[in-house]
């Protein structure tokens, strides 16, 4: 095969490897979120349960100090009881006290009835502990390795560049600007496409027998008559190898 057409392949694979694994970096924040959202909708009853028992924990404590400030004043009127000069000052006490008392009441059934969800709640929660770990392991694994991914994408990518340009730089300016501007013409970026079943297999166009018999001869370099790519063929038994 022709020198500059294999250099002109080796920079294609490279360009087509670098826009790939560009597409998987810039996925990362949605390939992250699509593991814990997997988690979520696995854990979501036990979620469910873990809101329950914080939104009954905190109307327990609402509960306790809405109590104490109602004893407080309970307290309080009681002792007005103790200094009051007519009869409207002890109705008035009395009335504020037993009103109080009869608050505090009900707030202590309410506050009863949290406590009996929130003891519910911790039980089924501590029964489900062990699921919850093992969904929480499985997510770690997965997240660990998903980083582990990351890393290798990484250098893959370096890797990549510095071999894409390596390539680049070797090659005859004109046959680079050739590359270049083909590229920079086509969306994919593909510049250099393989023949296969004698077609181009960017654009699928059928090649004449004879330039097809060319190209396949591999000793000079022939562009796609529909789309203008750069046009290569790898017989079978190399591909295989």
């Amino acid at each position: 095969m022709n020198a500059a057409l294999e250099q002109l392949i080796a920079l294609q694979k490279a360009e087509t490897n670098i826009r790939k694994l560009k597409s998987e970096i810039e996925a990362i924040p949605q390939r992250r979120a699509e593991i814990e959202k997997e988690f979520d909708q696995r854990a979501f009853e036990i979620k469910g349960l873990e809101t329950k028992l914080e939104s009954a924990s905190e109307e327990r404590a609402k509960l306790e100090k809405e109590v104490a400030e109602t004893q407080l004043k309970a307290d309080r009127a009681e002792r007005n009881l103790m200094s009051v000069k007519n009869e409207v000052e002890y109705t008035a006490a009395i009335r504020e006290r037993d009103a109080s008392k009869k608050h505090i009441a009900t707030l202590e059934t309410k506050l009863i009835e949290q406590m009996e969800v929130i003891e519910q709640t911790e039980n089924i929660l501590k029964e489900r502990e062990p699921e919850m770990t093992r969904l929480r392991d499985e997510m770690e694994i997965n997240l660990k390795a998903f980083e582990e991914l990351i890393k290798k994408q990484a250098k893959d990518l370096d890797k990549t560049e510095k071999r894409r340009e390596e390539i680049y730089n070797a090659m005859p300016k004109n046959l680079s600007a050739t590359f270049n501007r083909i590229a920079s013409r086509i969306r994919d970026g593909v510049a250099v496409a393989e023949v296969k079943n004698g077609a181009c297999s960017s654009c699928f166009m059928a090649l004449r027998p004879q330039m097809f018999a060319e190209i396949r001869r591999g000793d000079e370099i022939f562009t796609c008559e529909d789309c203008n790519r750069i046009l290569y063929y790898v017989p079978a038994d190399t591909a295989k190898v």
